[in-house]
């Protein structure tokens, strides 16, 4: 039996597998045309192999095997490593044509929490980015108006790669998250007994037990703090058939706004089912948001409740932290959504009943 030749070796030039065979024979003092006898194919065939010019079949590697001693699973080796170089090479010409592509994310903000490595080498980055969003090309980036239905600042104009970057972070959280399969009957009963959650004072437990009390029924809630140029702030949508994700920013730094935000998104989830593609539309109304909007409002305090508050004339701070205890809620969310339905102004000695710095991303 002849000596095997080398198959796990990965130079950076493409190796005709011709050239092993032509140094096989030549070490036997074989001639192509006595080869070609012994395994009964063309002398032709023979040279267009040592010239790469066709491919080694298994059938060929079979005969191949017999006639000079050397395996078949060696010459199909070859052969393979062969075709994945021309395959990288090709590859590399197709992924050069990206770098503008990849040099438009937010690669510092991406390399700062981990998530795209540095490197010198243009193609390298488009391939460390493509793996970042697990796709093959550009084009294979889904609009992030065709991937969520995300609440956005009206006023502000995101930066579409932006907005796909951030929403994949919250993906790849997501997926690390065991979920029960998604129960919606018993999630949208969950929320009522989350309005009593958004009293509590300490945001590490709120974090965890909006995140725990959710995976229980199918739920994944990721906090993924903004990009620049995104002004998002949540999304959600579905990313299994049984399991829904929500995904928040709280890049307001207020309770009244990071609660409003969490019940308009549960609104999706549970008012919009699995379909893909409903969204806010960069601040404009939809039939699908406002229902989502009055989702969120009547959970967080009931409609006649607000309405008859709203009738009272002053409102002072005493009255709302009263209401506020009577309907089960944070002080700041009844403020919100005064100001939100214009019975009180934005800027009102009332904010102080607004808890700030309320970002439990950045926990």
């Amino acid at each position: 039996m002849g000596a095997e030749l080398p198959t796990n070796f990965s130079p950076d030039y493409v190796v005709v597998p011709g050239q092993h065979l032509a140094a096989a024979l030549a070490t036997r003092g074989m001639s192509q045309a006595e080869l070609a006898v012994r395994i009964g194919r063309p002398q032709k065939t023979i040279n267009e192999i040592v010239k790469g010019k066709a491919a080694i079949t298994p059938d060929t590697a079979l005969q191949l095997e017999r006639a000079l001693g050397i395996s078949a699973r060696t010459w199909n080796g070859l052969e393979a490593n062969y075709q994945l170089q021309l395959a990288e090479q090709r590859d590399r010409a197709r992924l050069e044509a990206y770098a503008d592509w990849a040099e438009r994310l937010p690669l510092a903000e991406l390399r700062k929490r981990g998530h795209i490595p540095q490197t010198d080498s243009k193609v390298e980055l488009v391939r460390r980015c493509l793996k970042f969003f697990g796709i093959d090309s550009p084009e294979s980036l889904p609009a992030s108006s065709t991937v969520a239905s995300f609440r956005q600042s009206p006023a502000f104009e995101p930066d579409d790669l932006a907005m796909c970057a951030w929403l994949r972070l919250g993906e790849l959280e997501a997926e690390s998250m065991e979920c029960a399969p998604y129960d919606r009957a018993r999630f949208r009963s969950l929320l009522d007994g989350l309005r009593a959650l958004t009293r509590e004072v300490d945001l590490q437990k709120v974090k965890r037990m909006l995140q725990n009390d959710c995976r229980k029924y199918g739920v994944a809630v990721c906090f993924t703090t903004e990009l620049r140029h995104t002004h998002v702030s949540g999304a959600a949508r579905w990313i299994a058939p049984d399991k829904a994700m929500i995904q928040l920013s709280c890049r307001y730094k207020s309770d009244d706004h990071f609660w409003f935000t969490f019940f308009h998104e549960c609104g999706h989830i549970i008012l919009h089912g699995k379909k893909e593609g409903f969204l806010e539309g960069r601040g404009a109304s939809t039939r699908e948001e406002e229902e989502a909007n009055d989702f969120a409002a009547n959970h967080l305090i009931p409609r006649q409740a607000l309405l008859n508050l709203m009738r009272e004339r002053p409102l002072s701070e005493e009255r709302l932290v009263g209401f506020a205890e009577q309907v089960g809620v944070a002080p700041g969310i009844v403020v919100g959504q005064l100001q939100k339905r214009k019975r009180l102004v934005q800027v009102t000695p009332l904010n102080k009943l607004k808890r700030f710095s309320f970002d439990l991303a950045a926990i």
